[in-house]
């Protein structure tokens, strides 16, 4: 489950935003459920599914929700916002996964974020989120550079993303990296160093009334070679896909 809440926090990110607006409307409350479905890079684990509930509040300088922590937009004319978060991250494994993962623990942790983005043209936007690991689980660094167009094909809203994340070689080490204190007889001490791992998101929504939306996102994830070289790694790439409902008072 702790896995999966991670895959839905990334997953969910476009979505949110693009719904915020449409709540708006309502209120600045909204509920929902949630299905996701999504495969590990992690050795001989499994494609997992899950159903989750959100819930999040939205005002016009203020965002709280389970996936994305708590928001504050200190400056917005429009074209450009500047805001900063403390966002939630949940263990990128569980040693109960895999025997190949035995022994490995690793913990939530959370991120000081600072969120840039510019909206170049109508439906184009760029983003910019630069963060810091605050609870000392790695003291990583992160930064994630993304740029999103709007379409509206038959009517229907379709949010194309792509983007890069970079780790730090902590953060990396600390997703895909083997300590000395992890050395065992199925894997060897591995270090990847800092690393870049580019994604490619597709999300809509559609409302079905005043209140109730229902939402689409499909996630693909991409992993350079010193992540793939990893001993407890053996893919090159992941998906996810999150279907859900969102009741917004």
């Amino acid at each position: 489950m702790k896995l999966f809440w991670s895959i839905f926090s990334a997953s969910m990110a476009v979505i949110f935003s693009v719904n915020a607006s449409h709540a708006e409307e309502n209120s600045n409350f909204s509920i929902g459920l949630v299905a996701v479905a999504g495969s590990s890079i992690y050795s001989n684990d499994k494609t997992r599914s899950a159903f989750m509930p959100s819930l999040s509040y939205n005002s016009e300088k203020i965002s709280v929700s389970f996936e994305k922590g708590l928001s504050y937009k200190f400056f917005d004319d429009g074209k450009v916002s500047i805001g900063a978060s403390i966002k939630p991250n949940l263990r990128p494994y569980k040693s109960s996964y895999s025997t190949d993962l035995a022994g490995m623990k690793r913990s939530n942790f959370y991120d000081g974020v600072l969120n840039v983005s510019y909206q170049m043209s109508r439906g184009l936007k760029a983003k910019l989120a630069i963060g810091n690991e605050l609870t000392t689980e790695h003291n990583g660094n992160t930064a994630d550079l993304s740029l999103s167009q709007f379409f509206p094909i038959y009517g229907q809203p379709i949010i194309f993303t792509a983007g890069a994340k970079w780790y730090d070689g902590k953060r990396a080490n600390y997703f895909y990296g083997v300590n000395s204190s992890e050395v065992s007889d199925q894997r060897t001490r591995y270090a990847p160093g800092s690393a870049t791992l580019p994604y490619l998101s597709i999300n809509t929504f559609h409302p079905i009334n005043k209140h109730v939306d229902l939402f689409a996102n499909v996630n693909f994830n991409f992993f350079p070679s010193n992540v793939v070289n990893s001993p407890i790694v053996e893919r090159k790439s992941s998906a996810s896909v999150v279907i859900g409902l969102n009741y917004n008072f």
